[in-house]
């Protein structure tokens, strides 16, 4: 059996980008070092990246394996035990080993996978394509791959439940990213694999707690790039004191929403980073194509997560007190 991939919160990462030659735009290692140490510092379980936050589209394989490099450093600096995820996702077997191979040597424990989705019209969409792609990884793959479930990047493709409770059998297929928001087939998932060798993650934090109230047993949420602590506290309430401390989850819960939606749905990674650099001090540019924000728009970002991070700052004064 592969490892299993534990419980928990992981958080996928942008992958920073210094603003000159801004035609090139290099990876900034002091920054994602930074972050990837506030992260782990908060208390984080693991590290994501190359997923959709961390523009993986925008990264040849060189400068994959300089992210995946950086992070791992860092994260054996300040918290030697969270996990390292590397989002590996190309359109043919043959592509995703090779990217999987060159992760595992930088020093990823695990690889999340999309499914392939280009050839949607002819082929990606039936299942038995599916299914024999990612077994097929699975089979040659040097570390445990985690399914990637999102169809906002693969032209709509959703993976179907029967298929996803076949896969879980695999014994190097460990988990899922849900980034699909459906949390009835997530209840369907988690009634029918069996939790000690397979995990279930939410894909964001506005529906963390419907999802583990089915099943789930962590998220992977890019808000958590702004406010890692309350989203490691949620986990522990949830996890640790559910029956008797169920109104202040509710609450938590309801008051992240708002500012989930306004740190990454509004304006996808160019507001994320923006806020980044607001609130966090560092963030920059997206790399072109992708446009900036306005200050505007920065500025409206900014005043809806508020609420959100007061929370996160009590949560920090509490632990260092």
């Amino acid at each position: 059996m592969a490892k299993t991939l534990p419980p928990g919160i992981y958080i996928p990462t942008p992958t920073f980008f210094q603003d000159e030659p801004a035609d090139e735009q290099p990876v900034d290692v002091d920054a994602i070092t930074r972050h990837v140490k506030f992260l782990c510092s908060a208390g984080v379980h693991g590290i994501v990246c190359m997923g959709s936050t961390g523009e993986a589209v925008h990264l040849n394989e060189e400068e994959r394996q300089l992210v995946l490099r950086t992070a791992r450093k860092a994260m054996d600096d300040t918290s030697p035990k969270a996990k390292l995820i590397a989002g590996c996702s190309q359109e043919s077997v043959r592509g995703t080993l090779h990217l999987i191979e060159q992760a595992a040597n930088s020093g990823a424990e695990y690889a999340m996978v999309l499914p392939p989705s280009y050839f949607l019209t002819w082929a990606s969409c039936r299942s038995d394509v599916i299914y024999s792609f990612y077994t097929t990884v699975a089979d040659k793959s040097p570390i445990p791959i985690i399914i990637y479930n999102f169809p906002g990047v693969t032209q709509q493709m959703d993976t179907t439940q029967e298929t996803i409770v076949k896969l879980a059998t695999h014994p190097n297929i460990v988990g899922i990213k849900c980034t699909d928001g459906n949390v009835g087939k997530a209840a369907y998932i988690c009634a029918n694999t069996n939790p000690a060798q397979f995990t279930l993650m939410s894909g964001s934090a506005d529906a963390f707690v419907p999802f583990l109230s089915v099943g789930a047993q962590g998220c992977i949420p890019g808000f958590g790039n702004i406010a890692p602590r309350i989203l490691c506290e949620l986990f522990h309430l949830y996890t640790n004191h559910a029956t008797d401390k169920w109104k202040e989850i509710q609450s938590l819960q309801a008051k992240i929403v708002g500012a989930d939606h306004a740190f990454f749905r509004w304006n996808g990674i160019s507001g994320l980073k923006a806020a980044m650099q607001s609130i966090l001090g560092y963030g920059g540019l997206p790399r072109t194509p992708l446009l900036p924000t306005t200050s505007e728009q920065q500025q409206n970002i900014v005043e809806a997560v508020e609420s959100a991070l007061e929370i996160e700052r009590q949560l920090a004064s509490k632990s260092s007190s």
